[in-house]
């Protein structure tokens, strides 16, 4: 998959990243082509209630995403993540085309690729509405620019994966720890019309614990099924190691523990056939680009 688009490829990134290709299992360089895994960083337009590791590592910005974004780019990571969740009718109610604002305005701050979210586990029936529309207004507002897009799930893909489609964006395909399901999405999006580079899978990031077990267990059957032959299971897949910052021990005295919760996470969904980690904390993304530095990557 690639993602961003550069100025004579009608976008305005100033490079492009490339994730999946691999022909073996993980860290299996030695074997055969293996590219280097995408490291993102992530900037939320709203956080609530604020975790005091956030202070912490982004006090002066993180009720700015512009500046938020500017502060990540400083970072250097390969990739943005720009989740939007103000338009959650249970967060802020922010109309989607207020929030376009928001993704230009960072896509102005940084010149690296893009990944654009909206609320990622709907709870209720608004939710998914509001995505559907927002995602939407991104994929035709900021054609040519290739972002990675999503969530699509399985109760409501159509409209993003059309959209995607017109626009030459990427979809982030969500389902829930289930192989199964994850194929079937896949399958559905082809069906629409996009190509499997095209789509990245996230099977979704539990909990530490039994959670991220689960999650990790669903990954491993999902890669070793790909290079087993299964086309359907060859997009590459995304890991979010934020999402185990955001636990209530952290909040008990615990915050300086957060970099090495992520960190650990992190690594683990690499090992377990991610293609592109998620991360929220600075700190988190220098431990593990040291880690994967120490390998000979072939292909990226």
């Amino acid at each position: 998959m690639v993602i961003g688009a550069t100025e004579p490829e009608g976008g305005s990134r100033g490079y492009v990243v490339e994730a999946g290709g691999a022909e073996t299992l993980p860290f299996y360089t030695f074997e055969g082509l293996n590219p280097r895994p995408v490291l993102a960083l992530e900037v939320y337009d709203c956080v609530e209630p604020l975790p005091s590791f956030l202070l912490e590592s982004y006090r002066d910005v993180v009720s700015n995403p512009v500046e938020w974004a500017r502060l990540v780019d400083r970072l250097e990571p390969d990739l943005v993540n720009l989740n939007v969740r103000s338009i959650s009718p249970t967060v802020l109610d922010r109309s989607p085309k207020d929030a376009l604002k928001t993704v230009e305005a960072v896509l102005q701050a940084t010149r690296r690729p893009l990944m654009v979210t909206g609320i990622m586990d709907p709870i209720h029936r608004d939710d998914t509405a509001r995505n559907m529309e927002f995602l939407r207004l991104v994929a035709e507002t900021f054609k040519g620019e290739r972002l990675l897009i999503g969530p699509a799930t399985p109760e409501a893909f159509e409209t993003v994966a059309e959209a995607a489609l017109a626009n030459g964006h990427n979809v982030l395909a969500k389902t829930n720890m289930d192989v199964n399901q994850a194929i079937r999405l896949n399958e559905l999006l082809v069906e629409k019309g996009l190509t499997l580079e095209r789509i990245v899978v996230d099977v979704t990031t539990g909990a530490l614990g039994y959670g991220v077990e689960y999650t990790l267990s669903t990954m491993e059957r999902f890669r070793i099924r790909g290079l087993k032959g299964d086309r359907m299971a060859r997009s590459p897949l995304i890991f979010f190691a934020s999402e185990n910052l955001f636990i209530r021990e952290l909040e008990n005295g615990e915050s300086g523990m957060a970099p090495i919760y992520e960190a650990s996470s992190a690594v683990a969904g690499l090992m377990a056939g991610a293609d592109i980690v998620s991360m929220l904390h600075p700190e988190s993304l220098e431990k593990v680009r040291q880690f994967i530095d120490e390998f000979p990557w072939r292909g990226g």
